[in-house]
């Protein structure tokens, strides 16, 4: 009994278990493993502790009091590959947050540091604005003249940037909202009124009906009647009267 049981539950089991495995291999195919405590990864030790500290402490901050998550990732070099693609591949490793930022910074590159963006509300922005605030943020931060200077100029920019973008998309959200409530009360207005003009408009018509019934009464009984008309015959009473409506002229009386 025992061992059949088990084979009806063995099914469940199976399939309540495979999306786990999915995302387990997803999270092992991923080189540098989870992610660290620390906003700021840097594996090789390219960046100084004090440096790494103030770094982290406001981005910790602005990750609790706000939801932005960024990230700091600082390697020794990318090994030929995009900026864009190592940044994307971090930030859909270990980043969750609905708005986050990946800042790649490879000490000694012309173009470092990179900000990338990310995120489902990046999606409700203007690609064109993104790109422009990208990259005046990017040149900003490369204009700095020591490495660590730059990582924190990029870092701060990202925080700023990605705080404007949240502050647009709660207005947005609130405005949407605002207007959604505007549009009720306006429709539920409307059919108040719709209802009160189609009650007084019954109201009229039992009104009409019951007065051309009482006056279609009173002059009904106004008017004079007509009796039906009645084809009459001159007939004899008893005895000389005869079936069929036979009539007996019995001539003049005698004298």
């Amino acid at each position: 009994m025992m061992i059949t049981k088990f084979w009806k539950i063995l099914p469940i089991m199976v399939v309540s278990l495979l999306p786990v495995f999915p995302c387990a291999h997803a999270a092992e195919e991923f080189e540098y493993g989870l992610r660290p405590a620390s906003p700021v990864f840097d594996p090789a030790g390219l960046l100084k502790p004090e440096a790494v500290k103030e770094i982290s402490g406001p981005l910790e901050s602005i990750a609790k009091s706000e939801d932005i998550d960024i990230l700091v990732v600082v390697l020794a070099d990318l090994d030929q590959a995009p900026p864009e693609l190592v940044a994307g591949r971090f930030a859909k490793a270990w980043c969750v947050s609905p708005l986050h930022c990946v800042v790649l910074d490879v000490p000694g590159h012309a173009d470092s540091p990179w900000i990338v963006p990310g995120g489902k509300l990046i999606a409700y922005l203007n690609p064109e604005q993104v790109r422009d605030a990208v990259a005046n943020a990017c040149r900003r931060a490369a204009s700095e003249p020591k490495e660590e200077d730059k990582v924190k100029a990029a870092t701060r920019e990202a925080a700023d940037m990605l705080r404007f973008w949240m502050a647009n998309a709660k207005n947005y959200r609130a405005m949407i909202q605002a207007e959604s409530a505007k549009i009720r009360v306006e429709l539920h207005d409307q059919s108040g009124k719709w209802r009160l003009a189609v009650m007084m408009a019954a109201a009229l018509l039992v009104t009409l009906f019951i007065g051309f019934t009482m006056l279609a009464r009173l002059t009904g009984r106004r008017a004079p009647r007509a009796f039906p008309f009645h084809n009459w015959q001159t007939r004899l009473g008893a005895p000389h009267a005869g079936g069929n409506h036979a009539v007996a002229d019995l001539g003049p009386p005698l004298p």
